[in-house]
């Protein structure tokens, strides 16, 4: 006869209290034990993926019946040493940064009262707190007092959401009856000999521009709206990685006497493989010029609006139409907290996004409609991330972003002249945000082919993973392989900097030992 589980006793208020009693101080000393160690821990683990697939190859619990204090510590013993030491002040990695401890904590509170912000009713005061969030981020960017947005789960559907309005503009038929609606009624209207730049009168495709820096999420936003892939043109950037406005003004021009329909202009505000910051007020003047939606990518860059030193870089983002911000970036809250922000509010997301389900419905007269977030993007199930930007805004003020931001630059910047003066190495482009682009070039490499001198800034960034003291990224900038630092971590200091030119020094010295045996 089959041996039946014991039954569990239900979970009353008194006892889920004792349980998080109990496991928050378990959690907390666990966090707490990570944190001291950040200074001194591998930066990455060596483990490899088939390593720890085995160790985590279990069948599917049937009974259950683990005590959570136990999981608790495998997470401690099995977790935490195989995962990237992203918060440590020595991951020079992509924009993932050295989260606020007020963050952290703030979205273990958020857990806790599990709030769905669909609706105001079921999330009144997370719902209220998200307004004000975005309205402090439309403030920042300087946005006028019309202006309003959503918070999404990060940059790719910040991008996603303002691309969809920018095709709504263009073709408002396209979210009620779809694209092929819209070129059927195209062509029945057009003139064959005269076509212009609006839907009634081209029979084209829609097109988005964007620089060739510009975001991958830029390539899957064009696909999910049905805009096609091959209807983003990626337009070439100047020697320092800036979008060449020339080549786009040629490019819309050759989309016009094509019959195409120019839908939206994307700008960077710190792109991802250089943070470069595009001329946000030319290609201002080119959306307007041409009726175009402008939109502005400044999920990493957004931040720099924080530092009055450092501010005049976004110059012309309040033109755009949308904005997307990534607090989870530079403004140091855990995963995920995004935004897309509207300038001319929250009606413009509305007519993209809003539908009123049965069961949602209004209540209170109406006045809770406007804070029904399901109603200003695609999202049903929404989490209370607010909650982390907020207190971390509350917790570091405008300064305090400004002063870290700063400190930031000054630190990339030193890198960069540390690089130059280097034997073995050369800056890649300048520094404008907290990013720096390098290479691998010593002397016995200078006169080798493209592949090779690729495959030494892999090799390098490989040795550099390996030895766990710091990590590097690499990217491909005009083609070619490059080195990328970027300091995220507010804990990083100049001997951490100071401390990686000299890992990489060492570590390139062995690689031409290797390579010379």
């Amino acid at each position: 006869m089959e041996e039946r589980a014991p039954e569990r006793a239900p979970l009353r208020a008194e006892s889920l209290a004792a349980e998080h009693e109990r496991l928050g101080r378990a959690a907390t000393e666990i966090v707490a034990r990570f944190a001291r160690a950040l200074e001194d821990a591998p930066v990455c683990s060596r483990a490899t993926p088939s390593e720890l697939e085995q160790l985590f190859d279990e069948p599917l619990p049937r009974e259950g019946g683990a005590d959570p204090a136990d999981l608790f510590a495998r997470f401690a013993r099995d977790i935490i040493p195989h995962s990237m030491k992203i918060p440590s002040p020595r991951y020079f990695g992509l924009f993932n940064p050295t989260p606020l401890a007020v963050g952290v904590w703030a979205d273990a509170l958020a857990a806790a009262l599990n709030q769905n912000q669909a609706v105001w009713r079921n999330s009144p005061a997370a719902s209220v707190v998200e307004a004000r969030v975005v309205r402090w981020l439309c403030e920042m960017i300087g946005y006028p007092a019309e202006s309003y947005g959503t918070m999404t789960s990060g940059g790719s559907e910040a991008n996603l959401v303002a691309l969809k309005c920018a095709r709504d503009r263009a073709a408002r038929p396209a979210r009620d009856y779809g694209l092929r609606r819209v070129a059927e009624e195209s062509d029945s209207r057009a003139d064959k000999h005269s076509r212009s730049a609006s839907v009634a009168g081209a029979s084209g495709d829609l097109v988005v521009y964007a620089s060739e820096q510009s975001h991958y999420s830029f390539e899957k936003s064009v696909d999910i709206l049905g805009l096609g892939r091959c209807n983003l043109r990626k337009i070439a950037t100047d020697e320092r990685f800036h979008v060449r406005t020339d080549l786009l003004r040629a490019e819309i021009e050759r989309d016009l006497a094509a019959g195409n329909v120019p839908t939206c202009v994307a700008g960077s505000a710190g792109a991802t493989s250089t943070g470069v910051v595009d001329p946000l007020d030319e290609l201002a003047d080119i959306a307007a010029e041409y009726g175009v939606w402008f939109h502005v990518d400044a999920a990493y860059g957004g931040a720099l609006a924080l530092s009055e030193q450092h501010r005049h870089l976004l110059k012309g983002i309040e033109r755009a139409d949308s904005v997307t911000v990534d607090p989870h970036k530079w403004m140091f809250v855990p995963f995920a907290a995004g935004a897309t922000l509207v300038r001319d509010g929250g009606r413009v997301l509305r007519d993209s996004f809003d539908i009123t389900p049965e069961y949602l419905s209004e209540q209170r007269g109406g006045e809770d409609v406007p804070f029904d977030c399901f109603r200003y993007g695609q999202l049903g199930t929404k989490r209370f991330n607010a909650l982390k930007v907020w207190m971390a805004l509350k917790t570091l003020g405008a300064r305090g972003y400004a002063e870290i931001i700063d400190r930031q630059i000054e630190l990339t910047n030193h890198l960069a002249a540390r690089l130059r003066e280097a034997e073995n190495f050369e800056t890649v482009g300048e520094v404008e945000t907290a990013v720096c682009c390098f290479r691998f070039v010593p002397a016995s490499l200078r006169g080798a082919g493209g592949e090779e001198l690729d495959a030494a800034q892999i090799a390098l960034q490989q040795r550099v993973e390996r030895s766990g003291e710091a990590w590097i990224s690499t990217t491909v900038l005009k083609g070619r392989r490059a080195l990328r630092a970027n300091v995220n971590s507010y804990l990083t200091e100049r001997r951490h900097v100071d401390d990686l030119l000299e890992l990489l020094t060492r570590e390139s010295r062995e690689l031409l030992k290797a390579r010379e045996a």
